[in-house]
């Protein structure tokens, strides 16, 4: 079968591999999040912990809806653990999570003209240790920080995604410490930039988050006007915003297994229990009004930026994982 967005490749055994590719045609990463996966697995099994079992079973199963014309192909049924420093999970709630955050502002462009501002707000890098009660500030710094008299007038609605980054730098000072922040997308109203009964500089956000974060540093925050002036600028902008909470090289080291299972141990602590990513105002609202899922504990199959068209025909192709040859093989062949 011919397919532009699709390939398949046969082994001496005839075994037909998965290869699958977006509109872009850029390969998307099952293989290689599927292995990350299993590195994930044996750590969790090295700390005792029961998800072990769980993580190493995750996306074991793919099941596609493919056009008969092999022009397209959407995800139909997986297998997915749902844990959240699973790399394969964590990839297909970033899509989720981009997907939803696209549709939420193009939907508030078409009631509104808004504006968006994509504000980053930072803290010094902690030690493993600190990580988690770092964290709960910073969320209550955020809590306070939208609570504020300026934010409250200025901003109409945001998106808050938090991401940890871990220095494996070992040249660094900061080596072998963590950086949690937020990216965070602001929509405001147009006149937000002309009205100066609104508009709040960087200077301004720096000092209002120094003040709610109560630290006696100046923090470093970034804040910039989104370009809607084309879809790949506000793509862009979204996709910053809708990063995965923490890379999976950030903590699957496989030349120092040893310092794997710290960070590991570390970060599967620090992000327990936790709403990584949250929509406020006027956007929570629209994501309600689209009925869309939860974007964090949802379904991972449908991530809301995947279509296909139903009015087509298709067929249905299934793969499973196979662990001597570590490729992902179709088991429907005809």
């Amino acid at each position: 079968m011919h397919n532009n967005d699709t390939t398949h490749t046969k082994t001496n055994q005839e075994l037909e591999i998965l290869t699958d590719k977006d509109k872009k045609g850029k390969e998307r990463p099952w293989r290689e999040k599927k292995l990350s996966t299993i590195l994930l697995a044996e750590s969790y099994q090295r700390l005792g912990f029961k998800k072990a079992y769980r993580v190493i079973n995750c996306g074991t199963y793919l099941e596609y809806k493919s056009l008969l014309d092999g022009t397209e192909r959407k995800l139909n049924k997986a297998n997915f653990c749902k844990v959240r420093l699973c790399p394969m999970c964590s990839w297909r709630r970033s899509k989720k999570i981009y997907g939803q955050v696209s549709k939420v502002m193009d939907k508030a462009l078409e009631d509104k003209e808004y504006r968006f501002i994509f504000l980053t707000l930072t803290c010094k890098n902690v030690e493993g240790e600190e990580l988690s009660d770092t964290i709960d500030k910073l969320f209550h710094a955020f809590k306070l920080l939208t609570k504020r008299k300026q934010v409250k007038q200025a901003v109409k609605g945001w998106f808050r995604g938090l991401e940890v980054t871990h220095n494996l730098d070992e040249t660094s000072e900061s080596y072998d410490t963590y950086h949690p922040h937020f990216h965070i997308i602001l929509m405001v109203n147009k006149s937000y930039f002309s009205d100066p009964k609104y508009y709040l500089s960087q200077a301004q956000w720096t000092s209002l988050w120094q003040d709610c974060l109560g630290v006696d540093y100046t923090p470093i925050v970034d804040v910039r006007a989104f370009k809607t002036n084309t879809k790949k600028h506000i793509s862009k902008s979204v996709a910053e915003s809708a990063k995965y909470t923490v890379k999976d090289n950030d903590y699957l080291i496989p030349s120092d297994l040893e310092m794997t299972d710290n960070a590991v141990a570390i970060l599967d602590y620090a992000l327990a229990n936790r709403r990584l990513v949250a929509f406020g105002g006027d956007l929570r609202k629209i994501h309600k009004e689209l009925n869309l899922d939860d974007a964090e504990n949802g379904d991972l199959v449908n991530t809301d930026n995947e279509e296909l068209r139903e009015d087509l025909e298709y067929v249905i192709e299934r793969y499973h994982w196979h662990v001597g040859y570590k490729q992902y093989l179709r088991f429907d062949c005809p």
